[in-house]
């Protein structure tokens, strides 16, 4: 029902350190989705009493509604012919909270053209009734309470509502571009009292550090170290192998360290070595989740994030592996799979093995194991490269009816120049096709 972003073993630090603090009221500064809200409340149930704050309109909808307050939310004048359907479900606090809340998942349609969005709007006007009287029945359900609720900036908020010996407790998002974007369209649908207050640059960011610290108790989340903190430093976590750390800073308490674990399992095939040559028969072989996470961690760019794949599959030639792809399932088009990995056994004489992973991932045999998995008619596939040139070296030359589709500038990731969208057909080859194509067009060129 909460959108979450604080991990779980992140929220049991919190836990055991709020036992340590005396006193009556808790302040939590940057609400969010108010995971910490509900951490305390778990510890100390009605015993203590919680007070949030927050900037944002779906934060703010729910401190007001958690704290008592009324939601002064109406729907926009020019969305009433797209939304009006949604005035019955306005009406009631509860019940204005739960289309909300809801809106953060359909309301980012609104205004777009395209056969994709006009379904999924009309699919969420089909389900309205029992989506949102479910997510009514929760929120009525639910025990946790605010003591008070500020809209407005955190440092107000520390200046001229903070006592100045309550504890406070606050993960601030530093890098909140993308937390303002996933909540930006309940701004452009509804108009409510939103708050002002100033973007936060390095100043105002030291400010916020500073104000909390300067209290006897308090404990700060961050996804960069501080140096100058380490003495107060109170746990690192770390959820994923390549997820970013969150340091936990506080005035005293124990300290605590997670570290990722990820399962891994062996793949019962021996590899190409760096001196054989390719033989003639290419075989596909589904893979565990374990098994996947092995070989992507040996051979895939460490810049790349791993994802969790629908299909993930390992390619051999003559029973030895030369490499892996894996597949998401669609999501614009209904039958166009996405090739989220594709990488070779790294330590190979050819220089091109990256293009047979790709051709194989694109075989008829590729295509009916995915269609198997969704249980529909897959025909094409795309993928992302990034890069620092304008077109991919694998994707961009010598495999049959791939093509760039799109061509960004920056890149998204923030390292590369380039975010190259490529696409093609699936299913116009076999296996043993892919592997004398490759062999005649890319097989000879060897280090």
């Amino acid at each position: 029902m909460f959108h979450g972003s604080i991990p779980s073993p992140l929220r049991s630090i919190i836990y055991e350190h709020a036992g340590t603090w005396p006193g009556e009221d808790i302040y939590v500064g940057c609400s969010g989705n108010f995971t910490i809200e509900r951490v305390l409340h778990a510890r100390f149930g009605a015993d203590r009493r919680i007070h949030g704050n927050d900037v944002q309109a779906y934060s703010s909808a729910l401190g007001w509604w958690l704290s008592g307050q009324p939601l002064p939310f109406t729907l926009r004048e020019e969305h009433q012919d797209v939304l009006g359907w949604l005035s019955p479900f306005l009406e009631d606090s509860t019940d204005l909270l739960a289309t909300l809340m809801l809106g953060t998942r359909f309301l980012q349609w609104v205004g777009k053209t395209g056969p994709y969005y006009r379904r999924m709007l009309a699919a969420t006007q089909d389900q309205w009734p029992r989506m949102h009287d479910k997510t009514a029945t929760k929120l009525r359900n639910l025990t946790v309470r605010l003591g008070s609720y500020f809209a407005g900036d955190v440092r107000d908020y520390l200046t001229r509502v903070v006592p100045a010996e309550a504890p406070v407790v606050m993960f601030p998002p530093f890098y909140g571009g993308d937390y303002e974007a996933q909540f930006a369209p309940i701004d452009a649908a509804f108009d409510w009292p939103a708050p002002s207050f100033d973007e936060l640059d390095e100043d105002g960011k030291e400010q916020i550090i500073a104000q909390v610290r300067d209290r006897p108790n308090w404990m700060l989340g961050l996804h960069i170290e501080r140096p100058e903190l380490r003495s107060q430093l109170a746990g690192v976590v770390q959820t994923a192998n390549r997820g970013l750390p969150i340091y936990v800073y506080a005035a005293s308490g124990p300290r605590r360290i997670v570290r990722p674990r990820q399962p891994v399992a062996t793949i019962p095939m021996p590899k190409i070595g760096p001196d054989d040559e390719l033989g003639d028969r290419m075989a596909l072989h589904i893979l565990t989740g374990g098994q996947f996470a092995a070989i992507r961690s040996q051979f895939m760019s460490k810049t790349i994030k791993p994802g969790t794949p629908l299909l993930a599959c390992a390619v051999s030639v003559d029973g030895k592996v030369i490499g892996a792809f894996a597949f998401l399932p669609p999501k614009y088009a209904p039958d166009c799979a996405y090739l989220m990995s594709d990488f070779p056994v790294s330590w190979t004489r050819y220089r091109r093995l990256a293009k047979l992973i790709v051709m194989a991932a694109s075989t008829r045999e590729a295509q009916l194991l995915l269609q198997r998995s969704l249980s529909r008619r897959i025909v094409a596939w795309s993928t992302t490269a990034f890069t620092d040139r304008p077109n991919s070296a694998k994707y961009g030359r010598g495999i049959p009816g791939v093509v760039l589709q799109k061509r960004t500038e920056p890149a998204a990731d923030g390292v590369h120049r380039y975010q190259l969208q490529y696409g093609g057909p699936l299913g116009e080859c076999t296996l043993a096709d892919a592997l004398d194509l490759w062999k005649r067009k890319h097989g000879k060129d060897q280090r």
